[in-house]
Formats: C-alpha cells, structure tokens, sequence
C-alpha cells in the first residue's frame, strides 16, 4: 500500500529540493517529492492520503547515542527510585519492586533500581547498612545517576564474592568506610562487574518487551534511527527477534560492547565471543559491524571518574580504563575488520588518548576510509579539535544534557569550534542518563550557546542527514529524496518560523517509518501518560 502525504510544509534537507509540500511513499521509499498535483497525479488506487494541514514534515531524527535495553528495564521494570529520595523513600520504592517476575522461576530474584544521587546523602550515610536492614535475605543493586557506579547490599556482595579484603580492582574501586577497610557497598566504575555478573538473565520475552517499549518511545519523539551505544549478547537477540517477527520498525547501528562488563551485561569473554559471532545477529533493520570502547568514566561529582589532562597537557592516566598499547592494538584489529569503533571519552584527557590512539592506527592500518567516533566530546583542548578532520574521527555530542544547568557543564559541547575545524559531529541523547530520549530540548540548546551556538538548518542536518552519514546509510535515510526510506515526522509547529525559546517544547504529531505509521500523537496519549518515563508505576 502506498502513503501520500499532501497540504504540508515539508523541509526535506535535501540542498537540491529544501522545501515541497506533498510526498508519496511506496514500497517503503519517497518515490515521488513535490506538489500535491504530483503527488495525486501519480498515487496508484490503494493509496492511503494524509493531510498534513500546513504542519511541517521533516525527515525521521537520529539519535546517535542511545541505550534501548538499558532505558526499556529502567522505565518499564525494574525499580523506579524517588528523585532525590531519602533511604526511607529509597527503601519503600524498593518494596514496591515486582522484580521476582523478571526471572525464570528457581532462579534467585534480585531487586534492581535507580538512580540514587550521592549528594543527597549525609556524611557516611550512603552505606549498605540501610538496604541490609530491610532486604538482610534478598540481594540489591542500586545504579547511580551517573549510571557508572552502583550500592550493594551484604547480600548482593556475598553472592559476587566481594569482602572486606577484596582488593580494588583495576578500573574501579570499592568505597570502605572510614578509618576501616569494611566495605560501604558502593562500587565505583568497574568495582560494580562482579555484582553485575552475579545478577541472573531475566527471562528473553522481558528483554524484547523492553527493547519493543524503548522503540515505540522512540517514535513518540520522532526517532526512526539510532545508534545503540551498548549492544549486549540481550539486546542484539532482542533486536533480531524482533526484526524477524517484523516488529522492529527502527534503523538500528548496534555498537557491540567490548571489555566493559557492566554495560555489555556479560562477561569479557563472552562478548569477545559476541564480536566474533556479529554476523549472526546481523538484520534488515540492524547493522552489528560496529564497536563500542569505554576510555574513561563519567565528569560528575562525587567521583568525577573522567580522564583530564595534568598540568603538562599530557593525558592523567588515573582513570584511564584502556592502556594505550591495549588500545592501539584493539582499534588496528577493529580497524582491519572495516569495523567503526565509538570510544566513550568524558574529560580532555580521554579524548587526546583516543585521538593519540586513531593517529596510531591510521599509521600502521594505513586506511582513512573506516569512520571512527568520539562519543560525548564533552571537553575537548583546543589543539585536539583539528585532528578530527585529519584523522577521520566523528566528534559525537551527547548526551543531550548541555542545557541543564545542574549538570555543570556549560563550558563543554563546543559545538561552533568543533565544525569550524572540519570535524563532522553527530548529536545524541544518551537516553538512560536522561528521562526520555527526546532531542527538541537538545536542538534549541545547539541554538543559545552563546559564541559556540549553531543556526538550524545546520543543527537539524546534525539531527538527520549527516546521522546517517556517519552510520554509511546517507544513501538511504537522512532526507526527503527520491528513492531513499520513507521515514518522517510530522511537527505540531514549524520550528523554522517560532521563536527559538519555543522549540524545546516540540510535539511530534506522527512517526513514519519506511512508509508506514507507527506513532500517532492523539492515538497515544493515554499511553504516554501511563508510561511517560518517570512514572513511578511498577511492572513486571
């Protein structure tokens, strides 16, 4: 069946033809873009018209920087904690947890939750003690907002194998309360991987049902592709399950995890295994020939686990999670493979390590052509900016946290001084870190950054055409051209024409996705009520 889309303001982003106002969509591809006359002149019988009523239509977003799984069991599964809460409030929200469900019946039923923020706490009072008191039988893993670290419970602890005399592990650390060497149960960076590994699989349809409700969310905010940031063994068989049953109606580049336990939610050998074994989880609608490396750890107090550079501008080795060499010879692999590595780098001293690391593999790989990305870019030494460019490296920025001042990081995402210097950029949500992967909040903070702003047109080519550039599916997604797949999304106002303070507060009216509608605005607010990320409703 085919669908027209007519009466519209449809900005295609496509240099050629910037503006029509009716398209017609078969087969799941634009097959003819201009005027309504066109559009009627050529639409078989079956066609399936839209008016648009003046709105504008644009095409789908992409989000270069998300985690579906990881967001589907945070808002859909496992416990919801009160914002800011109290160990009180902590302990009642986790009482409410249904998490006996998620896994298979024999097996032992850990209660999983978040965010809780450290700051909150008083002096020595983030302790598993208070976990212990009310779950002394039951383990618990609590993540923190930052999504780095986590609190155990005695339990948790003992079933990991973690004591008193564990020694910090390298990459992490496990906080010991004061003057003792008796654990807090807080786990920094990757301390938290035996507790991790510890926790059972939840049962494969929890896992799809999280990823489905993940994608539908994606649609609600106009989302047709991605970039998964961590394609754990779950949720690449999630993803091809789903696709094989034609239910993953999202463009999905799967960056496989490698050597970080925690968010590949197996063990290193078994997502090395994963990596060699890509192909097989490989669809129509998800890309695996991707990689993801973790350089370093978050640039948020208390523990600011992100690498700086020292007072001589050399990388801090400190919280560097990768040594160079280990690194340098994973990316010629990779590299070698035509696979396009995205490394998560937080602080100036990670990103000069990564770049020090790509210069070394364009040497020895002797090839420019394999795309590689930075992700987060969140600070960058000026020197660093030029060497995007010259080394083929994409400066990803995310995630879409720049215009909240909370977060303290007004001085990073130079998004001028990063396109100025040649570096193609990309721009994420990180959705996990952030209540919903909407990116329209995002868009306007690209416009006020004062002398590192951007114009529209060139932020919202960011947000769809040169996505998919990166991904190497220009060919095929990106805009509104002949040919290419038919994913778009209606607005409930024309962001080109309201005041810029007006744009974060964007309603997507339809999601299209290959020619097909799979979001509707009306049909689904009732749904959106009811599982708007942070609702504090269980499921399970």
């Amino acid at each position: 069946m085919a669908t027209a889309l007519l009466n519209g303001r449809i900005y295609t982003v496509d240099p050629t033809t910037p503006w029509v106002e009716a398209v017609l969509i078969e087969d799941g591809s634009f097959t003819v873009v201009g005027s309504d006359d066109q559009i009627r002149a050529a639409a078989p019988h079956d066609t399936e018209f839209i008016d648009l009523d003046g709105h504008l239509a644009m095409p789908g977003l992409h989000d270069a920087h998300t985690h579906l799984l990881f967001s589907g069991l945070k808002f859909r599964y496992e416990a919801r904690l009160t914002p800011n809460g109290t160990t009180a409030e902590i302990v009642h929200d986790l009482q409410q947890c249904q998490c006996g469900k998620l896994v298979d019946q024999g097996e032992q039923a850990w209660i999983v939750g978040g965010e809780f923020v450290p700051s909150v706490f008083a002096d020595q009072e983030l302790d598993r003690s208070f976990l212990d008191k009310a779950f002394p039988d039951q383990p618990v893993f609590l993540y923190d907002y930052t999504i780095h670290h986590g609190l155990a419970n005695s339990k948790a602890l003992e079933i990991a194998g973690l004591s008193d005399d564990t020694p910090d592990p390298p990459g992490g650390r496990l906080v010991r309360r004061a003057d003792t060497n008796e654990l807090t149960g807080e786990l920094v960076e990757q301390a938290r991987w035996p507790v991790m590994r510890a926790i059972p699989d939840y049962r494969a349809e929890v896992y799809r049902d999280a990823v489905s409700w993940a994608v539908s969310t994606c649609h609600r905010y106009g989302i047709t592709s991605v970039q998964e940031a961590s394609a754990s063994p779950q949720a690449l068989a999630a993803f091809r399950n789903l696709d094989d049953a034609d239910s993953l109606n999202l463009h999905i580049a799967a960056h496989l995890v490698w050597r970080e336990e925690g968010f590949g939610m197996a063990t290193t050998a078994e997502l090395d295994q994963t990596i060699v074994d890509r192909a097989s989880y490989a669809s129509a609608h998800v890309d695996t020939a991707r990689i993801k490396i973790w350089l370093d750890g978050a640039p948020l107090p208390p523990h600011m686990t992100q690498a700086d550079l020292d007072v001589n501008g050399n990388t801090d080795p400190r919280n560097i999670l990768v040594a160079p060499d280990e690194l340098t010879e994973a990316l010629c692999r990779f590299d070698a493979a035509k696979m396009s590595v995205k490394i998560h780098c937080a602080g100036e001293g990670s990103v000069r390590a990564a770049l020090d690391a790509f210069e070394a593999v364009r040497s020895i790989n002797g090839n420019r052509a394999t795309t590689h990305e930075i992700a987060h870019c969140t600070f960058i030494q000026d020197q660093d900016y030029e060497r995007f460019e010259r080394l083929n490296v994409v400066a990803e920025m995310s995630p879409a946290i720049w215009h909240i001042p909370d977060y303290g990081l007004d001085d990073g995402f130079k998004f001028r001084t990063a396109l100025d210097s040649g570096a193609t950029m990309t721009i994420g949500s990180d959705w996990i870190i952030t209540p919903n992967p909407n990116l329209f909040p995002a868009l306007q903070g690209m416009l006020q950054r004062g002398p590192e702003s951007i114009d529209l047109t060139t932020a919202v080519q960011l947000l769809t055409l040169d996505g998919a550039k990166v991904v190497g599916r220009a060919d095929r997604r990106g805009s509104i051209s002949l040919g290419k797949s038919g994913d778009l999304i209606v607005l409930d106002r024309n962001i080109f024409e309201v005041p810029t303070d007006e744009i974060s507060a964007t309603r997507v009216l339809r999601t299209i996705f290959e020619g097909r509608t799979v979001f509707v605005a009306d049909e689904a607010q009732s749904r959106a009520t009811i599982d708007a990320p942070g609702d504090r409703a269980r499921r399970g």
